[in-house]
């Protein structure tokens, strides 16, 4: 008896832990992001659905500064506004390493310092209120 109820409680474990990953996207709105960036989040299976949210935000936020150089002046306002927010709220739930990662996943490893520094330098520097933010 004790064998089939060990048998038993491993199946259950097993069929619950790969529900939970065929069910995640339910909870996680990847509308917005890349495909493989989409797909990168969801493998990230030791993150919680808040850590994944917070990377999804970032996500939408940061692949805006792909084309950095095609973006006009009158955007760059906004731009910066949703990416200072979206990456308040990572560093509220994710390490600066997991950070990195997505953003060598959006922007690769070649050009994600490039992107970084054009962001650092032409656009604007804000602060904001930090009690206002609404994290996904």
């Amino acid at each position: 008896m004790t064998m089939k109820f060990k048998l038993f409680t491993l199946l259950a474990c097993s069929m619950i832990l790969t529900a939970c990953q065929v069910i995640s996207p339910i909870f996680v709105d990847y509308n917005g992001v890349r495909m493989d960036v989409a797909k990168w989040i969801n493998q990230q299976q030791l993150l919680n659905m808040q850590q994944k949210r917070s990377l999804v935000q970032l996500s939408k936020a940061q692949q805006k500064l792909y084309h950095i150089e095609k973006i006009k002046d009158d955007e760059k306002f906004k731009i910066t506004q949703e990416n200072t927010i979206a990456m308040h709220c990572a560093h509220l739930y994710l390490t600066d390493h997991k950070i990195q990662q997505l953003q060598s996943k959006i922007f690769g490893d070649a050009e994600k310092q490039a992107i970084l520094e054009a962001y650092n330098q032409h656009f604007p520097k804000i602060k904001i209120d930090v009690n206002t933010i609404q994290c996904e």
